[in-house]
């Protein structure tokens, strides 16, 4: 699995530039918490970090445990960098969750990453974004090519 992702990683989910000029970090991941919110830790602070424009499967739903362990390999001993879509403070979610894009330092972006790797999809909330049709090929990709989650919603459509 981990080479499939790296070799996702070379597909065009790029930044413009290496890592975004208003990126915070060094960050690396401490663990995951769900299938789309990982802890971070940046420098000496914690910061919990909701991946954005993703969508997994919550608690108790199909493929929860395994979009937890994808995206905890998708962090694994990673340099992580934190971007937003507005300058300045990173802007939280309701339950206090930085709601930002991970870069990795090559450039690559994870949250689109991870949607192109199975294990979750593309979210238009809390709005499209700036990578919407990145987000949508990687979608439409790995449902076509039936990667992680899309086997397991596969079989529980034909149920």
């Amino acid at each position: 699995m981990l080479t499939l992702a790296l070799s996702l990683l070379s597909l065009p989910v790029r930044a413009e530039s290496q890592t975004p000029a208003n990126a915070h970090g060094p960050c690396i991941a401490v663990r995951a918490l769900n299938g789309d919110t990982a802890q971070l830790r940046c420098g000496d602070r914690d910061l919990n970090v909701r991946l954005r424009n993703v969508a997994a499967p919550r608690r108790g739903q199909a493929g929860y445990t395994e979009a937890q362990r994808g995206l905890a390999e998708l962090l694994r001993a990673r340099t992580l960098y934190v971007v937003s879509d507005v300058s300045g403070e990173l802007p939280v979610d309701t339950d206090g969750r930085a709601l930002a894009y991970l870069y990795d330092r090559n450039g690559a972006n994870l949250n689109v990453a991870y949607v192109l790797l199975g294990w979750a999809t593309y979210s238009p909330e809390p709005g499209p974004g700036r990578f919407e049709k990145s987000f949508r090929a990687a979608e439409q990709q790995a449902h076509a090519e039936r990667r992680a989650m899309w086997t397991v919603w596969s079989v529980a459509a034909d149920r």
